[in-house]
């Protein structure tokens, strides 16, 4: 997405990045990694075991089908033949050629629509299309090595030259105000299921944005200003942390800034919403002696482009969203401008548009480009644009799903996972303490950094993003499976062998619904009243 700015010089955007994410990339571009799923995809077809063919069967079509898998005629042809037939069958007549075809497509499915036209090594691999060799594997794996080795000095260049802001996110992805205080779920759900004891280790949520900083500043040469917290989630004792740490803005969700300011937002027919001037400007929350500056996304309009605009012709979607902007431009009045941030996740959208999304950015970035009542700008440039900025005595905690927590600690496996992880957490307290107390036949600082780091990692959202019934993948065994694994380290890093309890799957499988047929037809009177 960065590069297509380029084409457009008078867009500017925020772009933020995930530090757990960003060093792995950087772990990936150094040549020196261990990931079982990348081995597998450039191993030497005729090498491949049954139990690797099988890996290869489930992961080879994770892609979509119409615009990725699709895109290859061969691709399509493997995806039709494995998916009539179960695995055993398909890995009995599955030949050389089709294992070695599906190794590489698979691949190849996710390599930029630039590289696709513009790169001589891919766009003829692209263009082959189907019976590849051993080195041609080997010289895409080279090239997705050396592509993924400019993706952040990409970004490092946009930002120096002042097109893009780049924002960041507590280091491994954690829902800082269940960090802090698991009992906030509460404040902003009264029937969420609570963990028992309460989870409360602010001095985490700490931790995971000081390492945060430490590592945007390493990449960057200069601390963050911008925090795009978690899922959009907010409460006054994360903020209050981030603001002490210099960070001077956030961004949230409509949903969050309604229940703070006790206002609504629906939409009349033109899909202008009620309040669109409270909506469409930023917040200052001020939170003690510290204040820090929000904006909260249009969910509407963010939503559109995140799950309804990948359906329709690109040119015609991105006509839909200019127009929706402008009518805003013109119906809308304040004493300022207007800030209407469209905020979505940056990767997972653009693999359901034709295209990767990239013919509808360009017609969007080019319309609103060619109108001069609508300026894109960074987060801190709307900022420093804006009139006088409201202020607030504190934030009401949510997130930017439904203004709540209730993905991350709504369902008793949710509670399960806390209380894992609470109790290893414990365990890692008692021993960090007797340690300091310089007691004998503790753990050395080696082993309690070992178990510290893998508890942070256990604290990501994305563990329980998986567990209880609103989310499911293919996956969703190795998630659960990798969860359990991090509190098993941290225990064993600290010389204790884990809970017999982390042997035990999380996530239950779901089972089917009972279905009672109709036993008569309603007797209805439609009469106007209740009846």
């Amino acid at each position: 997405m960065v590069r297509v700015l380029e084409e457009f010089p008078a867009v500017h955007a925020t772009f933020n990045l995930v530090p757990s994410l960003a060093a792995q990339l950087e772990e990936y571009a150094s040549g020196k990694f261990d990931e079982p799923w990348f081995t597998l995809a450039f191993s030497p077809a005729e090498k491949l075991t049954d139990e690797a063919k099988a890996e290869l069967l489930s992961r080879g079509f994770q892609a979509n089908l119409n615009h990725l898998i699709g895109r290859w005629p061969r691709y399509r042809e493997l995806f039709d033949r494995a998916h009539s037939a179960d695995a055993a069958l398909t890995m009995r007549t599955f030949a050389l050629r089709d294992w070695r075809d599906l190794q590489l497509l698979s691949q190849l499915a996710w390599m930029d629509e630039e590289y696709l036209a513009t790169d001589a090594q891919v766009s003829r691999l692209s263009k082959k299309g189907s019976d590849f060799t051993e080195a041609e594997k080997q010289s895409l794996r080279a090239k997705q090595v050396e592509l993924l080795a400019r993706v952040l000095p990409e970004y490092r260049r946009a930002r120096d030259a002042g097109q893009i802001e780049i924002s960041t996110t507590p280091f491994y992805h954690p829902i800082l105000p269940l960090l802090c205080d698991t009992d906030v779920a509460r404040q902003a759900n009264p029937g969420t299921p609570l963990p028992s004891p309460a989870f409360r280790h602010p001095e985490d949520a700490r931790e995971q944005l000081v390492r945060a900083r430490a590592y945007y500043e390493r990449l960057f040469g200069a601390p963050p200003v911008g925090l795009w917290p978690s899922e959009g989630s907010v409460s006054n004792e994360a903020l209050s942390i981030a603001a002490e740490l210099g960070f001077r803005w956030f961004a949230s969700d409509e949903g969050v800034l309604g229940r703070t300011l006790n206002i609504g937002f629906g939409r009349d027919g033109e899909g202008i919403p009620s309040n669109a001037d409270r909506l469409y400007a930023p917040l200052r929350v001020r939170l003690g002696g510290r204040e820090i500056a929000g904006i909260f996304r249009d969910h509407y309009l963010s939503d559109l482009v995140g799950f309804v605009y990948s359906r329709m012709n690109p040119a015609d979607a991105a006509e839909d969203l200019y127009r929706r902007i402008r009518i805003v431009v013109e119906r809308v009045h304040s004493r300022g401008p207007l800030t209407l941030p469209l905020i979505l996740d940056g990767e997972n959208a653009w693999e359901y548009y034709p295209g990767n999304g990239r013919e509808f950015l360009r017609h969007f970035y080019g319309r609103i480009s060619r109108d001069l009542d609508i300026r894109t700008l960074t987060v801190s440039e709307a900022l420093r644009e804006a009139s006088e900025i409201a202020t607030v005595q504190g934030i009401a905690p949510g997130s930017w799903i439904n203004a709540n927590f209730d993905i991350w600690i709504g369902h008793k496996e949710d509670v399960t996972a806390w209380e894992l992880l609470a109790g290893a957490r414990e365990f890692y307290a008692q021993q960090l303490a007797r340690h300091e107390r310089g007691e004998a036949n503790t753990p050395n600082s080696e082993e309690l950094s070992a178990a510290f780091e893998a508890l942070l990692m256990a604290e990501g959202s994305d563990w329980c993003w998986w567990f209880g019934p609103e989310h499911s993948s293919a996956n969703d065994a190795e998630f659960d499976a990798f969860f359990r694994q991090l509190l098993s380290e941290a225990y064993q890093s600290l010389g204790c062998e884990a809970p017999d309890e982390l042997a035990n799957p999380i996530k239950h499988k779901p089972e089917p619904a009972h279905i009672i047929a109709p036993s008569a037809f309603l007797d209805v009177r439609v009469d106007g009243r209740e009846s």
